[in-house]
């Protein structure tokens, strides 16, 4: 009897607010301005992530020491509408084969639409490839971890915002990468940790992060509910086992920063001029000043989470 495997495919797609040319430019050469810092094969902390810009060049990450850990191998080289990847990383995330004929394929296609937008399309397909395991790397690659929340780095990175806004987006992206690095190494039992009475666990921290980032959403006439209102400021502090978990929370945000950055990028002159309403400091009279402000905020609440994981004896997030 012969035993047959069916191709087994991961689809998935974004639209971003620019155009072919700087979208494509954006996922090969600017790999490095989104891709996270936690997807990684190395020993040794992602120093950069690199795609050689040709047919046979290799994508790998670099690290501090110099080091270099292949995981790709450009098969096509189309820009600005195409591009193709051979994926060698094993269903264990540890091992690396670089024989083509056992690695699965990375296709990404790049369309203009209408208004000024490109649509991102991938498919990573041939898993079966991979032989014994395949199925969790297709289960790793399809989930939020995987090519969906790539895509959506790579999305919030490719848009093209107002001048005003490109920094309050740059910004809420680093923090992003920041709160992510912050919570390397960090102990479940630790998530809810308080250091001091007076400080908040990192969880809350991030959760209160992740519910504000949900509020202005809310402030630029998009309508959201993160279900968070136990984050919000000056909450009294309840049980861990009463709070959503870090799943949960890490699933809200997704979304709102999905739903976030789309927005930011819809944003002109007209919308930022308007009169802020809801928080703000006295200063603050326009929208434009208010995400600025909002900005603000989310770097300072990044800055508790580099002070709460130092006082749980881990190293520092940023050198």
């Amino acid at each position: 009897m012969t035993t047959t495997t069916q191709a087994v495919t991961v689809n998935r797609s974004v639209t971003v607010k620019a155009g072919l040319d700087h979208a494509f430019k954006v996922f090969t050469d600017g790999l490095d301005t989104w891709w996270p810092r936690a997807h990684h094969i190395g020993k040794k902390p992602l120093q950069q992530a690199v795609i050689e810009p040709r047919a046979g060049g290799r994508c790998f990450g670099r690290e501090a020491d110099g080091t270099e850990c292949q995981w790709g191998t450009v098969t096509a080289w189309d820009p600005p509408k195409r591009l193709t990847i051979a994926w060698h990383i094993a269903p264990n995330f540890q091992a690396v084969d670089l024989d083509v004929s056992k690695s699965s394929e990375v296709e990404i296609r790049f369309t203009q639409e209408p208004g000024g937008m490109t649509r991102v399309d991938l498919e990573h397909r041939y898993l079966e490839r991979h032989g014994e395991g395949f199925e969790r790397l297709r289960t790793a690659v399809a989930g939020p971890g995987g090519w969906p929340g790539l895509l959506q780095m790579f999305g919030r990175t490719a848009n093209v915002y107002h001048p005003s806004i490109t920094p309050v987006a740059f910004i809420l992206a680093a923090n992003d990468g920041l709160a992510d690095r912050a919570f390397l190494g960090v102990k479940p039992e630790d998530l809810w940790k308080r250091p001091t009475a007076q400080t908040n666990s990192m969880l809350w921290i991030y959760a209160h992060m992740v519910a504000t980032r949900g509020r202005i959403l809310s402030l630029l006439g998009e309508t959201y509910a993160a279900g968070l209102d136990a984050f919000g400021r000056g909450a009294e502090v309840q049980d861990a086992s009463a709070y959503p978990s870090r799943e949960k929370i890490n699933e809200v945000s997704r979304d709102v920063n999905a739903r976030l950055f789309a927005k930011l990028a819809t944003l002109g002159d007209a919308d930022l001029s308007r009169e802020a309403t809801g928080p703000k400091p006295p200063s603050v009279q326009t929208v434009g000043e208010q995400l600025a402000f909002f900005a603000l905020h989310d770097s300072y609440h990044v800055g508790q989470l580099a002070y709460v994981r130092k006082a749980l004896g881990l190293p520092g997030v940023v050198g």
